[in-house]
């Protein structure tokens, strides 16, 4: 473990010792248009940029960073780690219901000012004029062309100061998780040691800076190792899936994730007859799959598909973490590829863990890091679970977040939780259910999302993959599974994305049908209500998980 106590620090060795290495590379559009910076070079424009917000007196204020995917976000972010300065990264997007959610965040957080491109906040001017209450001169607008020439100090960082403020992607009001200093600096060390990473490895693809595992997994670790950050928007990946894997095997990159959406993207869109013959991916050794559930089967058709091209299937890194242990848990060793147990279904539905051939599947979310307490407990009595029981995953360590912005009494429920049995150790309770064998975390859903359905608990992704799996659904995560209630009784429902030209060739009620056998056939439950709708219909948060609760209001 390093000594060193803060993130920056660290660049800044790098670049006294290896000045002329490349830090980031950004690839807008194609290798043509790739741009680079040093270490030398951004640690200099991190200088200056500190030394400006340091000159504006942001010490300790709340700053959103607005940019387009880029260099310059990666520049203002280490400048306001490095001025004391609490960085807000958001999304800069033309969705209407999505800029409605970045103009909460700025009310939540209380920004002081705007980090962003003079192009962006042209852009974001007009959005702002066409919300009622809302001017650009209700904010400080701090463009890239700002500079101070002043020779400035920049006074010396707390590890206990709260770095940056990660809003999460979740379904329900986001909430900003306080992220120090120093919960940076040990994440960056439990990958490490978790993913094995050499010396100077080279990380990246093409997930948003402003999500944790872009700025957390891709951006800031293969800083700390002295290493290459490569990347493109994401916008290059949904159009054209392929352009991924150009990037990884012309940078030769080490380490790139991505949530299990990304994995399917790549089977469904890229064409058989799209010629990649010239692409070696055998430089790949960490195939990250995380933020959402993973999918063993998604996972298979990949490898099946991509393995001509050098990728090795035991590359695949299922992992497990979120915003609130900044980032990692658990997840590999590197090579072990995808494990899963098979589960006797009836026990499994009783939240006991039974192993069955034939049973249901359910993937290991790898080796729990050592720097980590984790336990099984049971979320009514706060007791710890057996061995062979289902329960909810409790965290303790140095990772873990400090709490929630403005949400005191929500920071003490979940981020002090104690143990029935004495255990003064405050536990983070995650939300998330699941078990642990030999050492090894194994997810098996969300608590607010389990569906108690006619005596059976049911998660409900497990049925919509499913769904997704009928040969006429779209392609993506068009599904979405919920309860709702009728003369006093759970009743279960589905909204299903179907290809628009099943649509105008299929009657609705074949369809329908369809799906609800489809259903009743793999769970041995009945759907009583189904809705068909187009893609695209089925709302979503900024990193494609599905809005269930929303969803009900289309039926």
């Amino acid at each position: 473990m390093r000594q060193c106590q803060l993130l920056m620090s660290v660049i800044r060795e790098h670049a006294q010792r290896e000045p002329e290495t490349i830090a980031c590379s950004f690839q807008p559009r194609g290798p043509e248009t790739a741009i680079h910076l040093t270490y030398q070079e951004l640690v200099d424009r991190v200088e200056s940029r500190a030394k400006l917000l340091v000159r504006l007196s942001y010490r300790q204020k709340y700053i959103a960073l607005l940019f387009p995917t880029g260099l310059e976000f990666i520049v203002d972010f280490l400048a306001c780690l490095r001025a004391g300065v609490i960085a807000v990264p958001l999304n800069v997007t033309r969705n209407t219901k999505q800029f409605e959610r970045t103009l909460t965040i700025l009310a939540d957080a209380k920004v002081q000012a705007i980090l962003t491109t003079a192009d962006t906040q042209k852009t974001l001017s007009k959005q702002l004029s066409e919300v009622n209450g809302y001017h650009e001169s209700d904010f400080i607008w701090i463009d890239e062309h700002y500079r101070t020439l002043e020779d400035i100090d920049i006074p010396v960082v707390s590890p206990e100061q709260v770095a940056f403020i990660q809003y999460t992607s979740s379904t329900s009001s986001p909430k900003g998780v306080m992220v120090t200093q120093a919960n940076v600096l040990h994440n960056m060390q439990v990958m490490q040691t978790s993913c094995q990473h050499p010396k100077g490895a080279v990380v990246g693809g093409w997930l948003p800076q402003f999500h944790d595992m872009g700025l957390v997994g891709h951006m800031l670790l293969p800083l700390y190792l002295a290493g290459r950050y490569v990347f493109m928007p994401p916008m290059s990946f949904i159009q054209r899936p392929s352009r991924w894997l150009k990037l990884i095997s012309q940078y030769r990159i080490f380490c790139s994730a991505a949530p299990n959406f990304g994995y399917e993207h790549c089977v469904n869109l890229i064409r058989e007859s799209e010629d990649l013959s010239d692409l070696d991916l055998s430089c790949w050794k960490i195939a990250l799959n995380g933020s959402e559930p993973v999918s063993a089967a998604t996972m298979q058709q990949f490898s099946h598909r991509f393995y001509h091209l050098g990728f090795d299937h035991n590359a695949f890194f299922p992992s497990y973490g979120m915003a609130e242990t900044t980032l990692f848990v658990s997840g590999g060793p590197q090579g072990t590829g995808v494990q899963s147990l098979s589960l006797d279904k009836a026990s499994f539905e009783l939240g006991k863990v039974e192993v069955k051939p034939d049973g249901v599947k359910v993937v290991c979310c790898g080796a729990i890091n050592k720097d980590f307490t984790v336990r099984v407990v049971n979320p009514q009595t706060f007791e710890i679970c057996r061995s062979n029981e289902t329960g909810e995953i409790w965290i303790a360590g140095e990772s873990v977040a400090q709490g929630y912005l403005n949400q005191t009494a929500k920071t003490v429920t979940d981020f002090q939780a104690k143990l029935a049995n004495g255990d003064t150790t405050p536990y983070m309770r995650t939300g998330d259910m699941g078990f642990i064998l030999d050492g090894q975390l194994y997810i098996t859903g969300r608590i607010k999302e389990l569906l108690i359905v006619r005596g059976r608990n049911l998660y409900p992704y497990d049925i919509e993959r499913t769904c997704r799996s009928y040969r006429y659904a779209a392609k993506g995560n068009g599904a979405a599974v919920f309860t709702f209630t009728r003369d006093s009784k759970t009743k279960l429902a589905a909204v299903v994305e179907v290809s628009r030209q099943a649509l105008s060739e299929k009657p609705p009620r074949q369809l329908i049908d369809d799906l609800k056998a489809l259903v009743t056939e793999e769970h041995e439950i009945a759907l009583d209500r189904i809705l068909v709708v187009p893609p695209g219909t089925i709302p979503k948060t900024t990193s494609g998980k599905v809005k269930r609760t929303a969803c009900s209001a289309l039926l």
